[in-house]
């Protein structure tokens, strides 16, 4: 019997944008990280991704690094993974045991790293993440090129710069951007006297390879959205070569009746504190409650298979949908279908109420 709700997820179309994205990132020279926080590392993908050869996988959270390195390391002894977070200094000691390659903005960092492989009688690698336009982590280009002697740091292997954008400002890269990251670069491995990798992430950068210009010197690319969702959040652009229907939450409707919000002059807020702009409208409208909600999905990037209906709003228990213009007789116990979206595909995963199918 099936458990609603259900995030359904298309395996072939996932490998096929792998496929796709790895074939253009050949032709550009440029080598794919897989960023799993937004499927919370689960095996099936993982091993996908390992299939197509991808082997350095990026995540948030240290948990789901080591359930990649405890299920696929031993058969692949070229894997790689970065921490794409800035570490905790109580996470220093677990990254230098399993050789993670965390991503690192600060010097104090850098030291508790140092100390940390001093004392296992290691080498860690690290990548300096550095600020890109984003205002949100990394050094500034003055503390890189200044007066800190990154030599001193005897058990430090700085292996890259990394830089992220259209995270939290919405600041998109460009060919000015990449061209200042390629110069600090170049600046940094004249200061260490050793070649750097130059990593760029997410999604949003794919765009600049399409265009006439290539940029240069960049050597590989950060991404999850593209090669799960065919997507690019940042500037609201499906990429037409790639596949946008890999992930389908399937829920089940327990309420269909005509309603309207009735209230006087007095009006609260929402459970969330906000206030909701649906609930100005006193229409009276056909009402379908979905036993899903806030906990399981973000409603924002659901995307309802059936055209004429439409999303309403949500509670952290109901997804509640306008289906007055279905050409379809809703019932309780029916099920409705969506295309769901990075947001919704990620609460999926970290929600318990969620069964999950591959097919």
């Amino acid at each position: 019997m099936m458990h609603y709700p259900l995030l359904r997820i298309n395996t072939q179309a996932i490998r096929y944008n792998i496929r796709a994205i790895l074939q253009k990132l050949n032709q550009w020279q440029l080598r794919a990280v897989a960023i799993t926080k937004g499927f919370c590392a689960d095996l099936p993908l993982v091993k996908l991704f390992l299939e197509e050869g991808i082997t350095c996988f990026g995540d948030s959270n240290p948990g789901n690094l080591l359930k990649i390195k405890h299920a696929f390391s031993s058969r692949n002894s070229d894997l790689q993974l970065y921490l794409i977070r800035l570490p905790m200094s109580s996470e220093i000691r677990l990254i230098v045991d399993n050789n993670i390659v965390p991503f690192v903005s600060n010097f104090e960092s850098l030291q508790l790293l140092n100390h940390a492989a001093y004392k296992v009688g290691k080498f860690q690698k690290v990548i300096l993440a550095v600020e890109g336009g984003d205002a949100r982590e990394g050094f500034l280009e003055e503390e890189i090129l200044g007066d800190f002697n990154f030599k001193a740091l005897k058990h430090i292997d700085i292996v890259g710069l990394g830089a992220t954008l259209a995270c939290l400002s919405g600041v998109l890269p460009d060919l000015d951007v990449v061209a200042r990251l390629v110069a600090l670069k170049k600046q940094l491995e004249k200061k260490l006297d050793k070649e750097l990798t130059l990593s760029v992430g997410g999604t949003t950068f794919l765009e600049l390879w399409e265009g006439e210009s290539l940029p240069r010197g960049v050597d590989e690319i950060r991404m999850g959205e593209a090669f799960l969702f065919g997507h690019d959040i940042s500037r609201k652009k499906a990429f037409p070569w790639l596949n946008q229907d890999a992930f389908e939450v399937v829920a089940e409707i327990v309420e269909v009746k005509r309603k309207q919000p009735l209230w006087g002059k007095a009006r609260g807020f929402d459970a969330f504190g906000k206030t909701s702009a649906f609930s100005l409208s006193r229409e009276e409208k056909e009402r379908a409650l979905v036993a899903i909600g806030k906990q399981d999905v973000d409603e924002n990037q659901l995307y309802p298979e059936d055209k004429n209906v439409t999303i309403i709003g949500a509670t952290s228990n109901y997804l509640v949908l306008d289906v007055s213009k279905s050409s379809q007789n809703y019932k309780p116990g029916d099920t409705l279908s969506f295309r769901a979206g990075y947001g919704a595909v990620l609460r999926a995963f970290l929600s318990p109420y969620v069964s999950r199918i591959y097919f």
